[in-house]
């Protein structure tokens, strides 16, 4: 699920792109179900306060976040945009009311997951070479592949003859 225009971080493709590259690289899949509603929903207000929307919408379907391990760190930092200055964080409250899946990343290492839930969170699911994921790809490296001009590697290649063809990704 592609989220809107951040106020955090210039997006180098709109969340229309986003949506069409998303449905490439999930065709054929029938375990995967690709949605809009936070495009539709219209302004940017972060992980926590769209999921809660989601629980209230849906009560009987349990969602989950998935993040990488190098963001798992910086989760009790996230804030609402709508109230972002002052210390108005709100990262611990999605660790305490929303499953994570965390994905292996080169260099960050495995959460404690005992620790994560001493503090009372939501269950933490690891996606590790335990599990045959080596999590040696990144989109920060996709993007600083594709902005020198080369193929990167661990992109669909549907997705990089849309980002070609739409000139994606070049500033």
């Amino acid at each position: 699920m592609p989220s809107p225009d951040r106020w955090d971080k210039k997006l180098n493709a709109s969340p229309e792109d986003r949506f069409a590259m998303l449905e490439l690289a999930m065709e054929g899949d029938p375990r995967l179900i690709l949605s809009d509603l936070e495009i539709e929903q219209g302004d940017f207000r972060g992980s926590y306060v769209f999921l809660c929307g989601l629980k209230e919408k849906f009560p009987d379907i349990n969602f989950r976040l998935l993040t990488g391990a190098d963001t798992y760190d910086g989760i009790p930092h996230w804030r609402d945009p709508m109230n972002f200055f002052g210390t108005n964080y709100n990262g611990h409250l999605l660790l305490r009311d929303i499953e994570l899946i965390v994905f292996a990343r080169n260099g960050y290492p495995k959460p404690d997951i005992v620790e994560h839930k001493a503090k009372g969170y939501a269950d933490l699911l690891w996606l590790g070479p335990e599990q045959g994921f080596e999590g040696v790809y990144s989109s920060t490296a996709i993007r600083k592949a594709l902005l020198c001009g080369e193929e990167p590697k661990g992109l669909h290649p549907k997705v990089y003859e849309y980002i070609k063809q739409h000139n994606l990704y070049r500033e």
